[in-house]
């Protein structure tokens, strides 16, 4: 099976932020998608046969048994109030499923926001999640308390935003979260072995990772699906994509100052 899985590639894992009704809701720095645009992803999804799964249904799967079927992972993070207007909307109308990496310290995006000069975007509130678990089809994950690029952190810092934001998600909806999302996508083994100690299962990235999931579950890669044409979305769902583009840019590195 693991040698099958090589030969044809893993399960895709696509990466949003947020979700705006016309363009110029969105905010300088473009890491959204039109609702037009993403009911259309979930079409071509739907037309190429694929079935969209959480990381808790991939535990249940079974890591050796999942490219016995076609899945695919929507990934969305920070948790905008868009995604409950826009992404949760257009998923039930599909029957689809995500999974959204929530940051519970902030009420918006302090961290464009106050230091890029971007737009304020609210983020979701206590109710609006509890309403989007208890629908199943969104699965929540942790995204830190404030944001920060992780690797900056000393052990202290680092391990408040992990548990915290991990405490604080599990008291929302009730329910244990196995999945975390590197802001930025910078992680090291340090920042891996922290969200490991924490109790998660998984660990996802954006540059790092090779492709293949079970490699090494702290360092799953993802491809991101904010400024893509329609062509270049056909290539990202692809089975093969993610590994293609760990042996075309390789992993990307990330300074820890703090590294034992």
């Amino acid at each position: 099976m693991l040698f099958k899985i090589k030969k044809n590639g893993d399960i895709p894992v696509l990466m949003y932020h947020q979700f705006v009704e016309n363009e110029g809701d969105g905010g300088k720095i473009k890491l959204y998608v039109t609702r037009k645009t993403f009911e259309l992803h979930l079409k071509i999804i739907k037309f190429l046969g694929y079935k969209t799964i959480t990381f808790k249904d991939l535990d249940k799967i079974g890591l050796e048994n999942r490219r016995k079927d076609k899945y695919i992972i929507i990934t969305v993070d920070d948790g905008y109030r868009d995604n409950y207007d826009i992404l949760y909307p257009t998923l039930k109308k599909y029957n689809m499923k995500a999974v959204i990496f929530y940051v519970t310290g902030v009420k918006y995006n302090t961290w464009t926001a106050d230091d890029l000069g971007e737009k304020k975007f609210n983020l979701m509130n206590e109710e609006e999640v509890k309403k989007l678990h208890k629908s199943g089809l969104i699965e929540f994950g942790g995204h830190t308390l404030t944001h920060p690029s992780m690797v900056t952190l000393d052990n202290s810092t680092l391990k408040k935003e992990i548990e915290d934001n991990k405490r604080d998600i599990e008291k929302i909806i009730e329910e244990k979260i196995i999945t975390f999302a590197y802001p930025y996508g910078h992680n090291s083994l340090r920042v891996q072995e922290m969200v490991k100690e924490a109790g998660y299962k998984y660990g996802v990235s954006t540059d790092s990772g090779t492709g293949f999931i079970s490699d090494n579950l702290y360092d799953i890669r993802r491809t991101a699906i904010d400024k893509t044409s329609i062509f270049d979305f056909l290539r990202k769902v692809s089975p093969k994509y993610l590994h293609y583009k760990y042996k075309k840019r390789g992993n990307k590195k990330f300074k820890d100052e703090y590294e034992k």
